[in-house]
């Protein structure tokens, strides 16, 4: 798990759920250093080239989208998550155990494909699997409709970070009106979400009038927590998620006030 430093701050709140979802510093560093001595996957080479723009444009495009993801900053490509031979040359080789023995591919298929993702997300796996979607997902294994995994809310090859501008539709593509399935939870996650991103304004005003070391023995504590509200988040409890959330702000809010009433105190 990926914890912030306070001596950066904040800046990457916006975007907090994206942080609990990239692979842990030494999986991300050790699969970097892996990438730089081995030499360009077939699965590139052959995805890259532009002529798959006319006679593989799906394939392109996924391609394109992978290049631009976080995975591939972190040097996860694409035999990481689908499998394969990427050293081979020859396309029906390198797609060998690519589909599993069902016909189903094996590490995307809708109801394995959290477990592809947990292999380097593992506090957000065992999140998932405490949750209403995993439980709906099992149900769903051999049913026409699927149930919510990873990528219903973050897309696959270049992962989407939702905010309190697009959680409410995501959350509606399920829970609306026609389905009946507590079409009230939309609204209730923007909110929810909203308030979880509130709490970059405290650490703003706070980290700025502390001394260095005082914000860093504070913040050691915070840090923590807001990281694993990013995580409880997957568990889609968002009456916890409120009251975990309110517990962080009331701890920043009582910072704020003792600055401020100190800040009185000097000037007077």
């Amino acid at each position: 798990m990926r914890v912030w430093s306070s001596g950066c701050g904040f800046a990457a709140l916006a975007a907090v759920l994206a942080l609990s979802s990239m692979p842990r510093p030494a999986v991300a560093e050790a699969a970097k250093q892996e990438a730089a001595s081995k030499p360009v996957e077939s699965c590139v080479r052959c995805h890259s080239d532009p002529d798959f723009l006319v006679t593989h444009p799906k394939l392109y495009e996924y391609y394109q989208d992978w290049q631009r993801s976080i995975h591939a900053q972190e040097g996860v490509t694409c035999f990481d998550c689908h499998g394969g031979d990427p050293d081979a040359s020859d396309a029906r080789k390198a797609h060998a155990e690519f589909t599993g023995a069902d016909g189903k591919r094996d590490a995307v298929y809708f109801s394995r494909v959290h477990q592809t993702c947990g292999d380097c997300h593992e506090e957000i796996l065992e999140a998932y699997t405490r949750s209403k979607h995993y439980e709906r997902m099992k149900k769903d294994e051999v049913g026409k409709r699927h149930g919510p995994t990873c990528v219903t809310c973050h897309s696959s090859m270049n992962t989407l970070v939702l905010d309190v501008n697009s959680v409410e539709a995501a959350c509606a593509r399920c829970h609306n009106s026609e389905t009946e399935i507590d079409p009230k939870v939309p609204a209730e996650a923007r909110d929810a979400l909203n308030k979880f991103l509130s709490i970059d304004r405290f650490h703003r005003y706070i980290v700025a009038r502390m001394e260095p070391a005082q914000a860093g023995l504070f913040f050691r504590e915070i840090d923590s927590r807001v990281a694993s509200l990013s995580v409880l988040w997957h568990t889609f409890d968002l009456d916890r998620i409120r009251a975990e959330t309110q517990q962080v702000i009331d701890v920043m809010r009582t910072k704020r006030d003792e600055i401020r009433a100190q800040g009185i105190e000097q000037t007077q």
